[in-house]
């Protein structure tokens, strides 16, 4: 992707946030919620484009598409998806010393 487009697409996902936010003061409390994660996804998208987001990321993306309008006609639903993403992104993480990796020497 040309550094221009990368640029509009940052910029219009900031937009997206800020307006969000403004719209927030009216609108239902489970909108603000559904906002954070279409924005993370969004951001993933933006990343996939770039070839830098990673399986995990990707993974999320997913797991955030399939089911954030789940908010629309279930609010128990809606949170019982966010409870099960936030242990998607946990298991996720990965220590310093996991992978392969090793601590940086003092």
């Amino acid at each position: 992707m040309a550094r221009h487009e990368l640029q509009e697409q940052l910029f219009e996902l900031v937009g997206y946030m800020i307006t969000s936010a403004r719209n927030l003061m009216d609108e239902t409390p489970l909108y603000g919620p559904f906002r954070l994660v279409d924005a993370a996804s969004r951001l993933v998208q933006v990343l996939e484009a770039e070839g830098i987001a990673d399986d995990r990321l990707a993974s999320l993306r997913w797991r955030i598409d399939e089911g954030k309008y789940s908010v629309m006609g279930d609010p128990k639903a809606f949170l019982d998806y966010l409870d099960a993403l936030v242990l998607a992104v946990v298991g996720q993480m990965k220590s310093p010393l996991q992978g392969g990796d090793k601590p940086e020497k003092e």
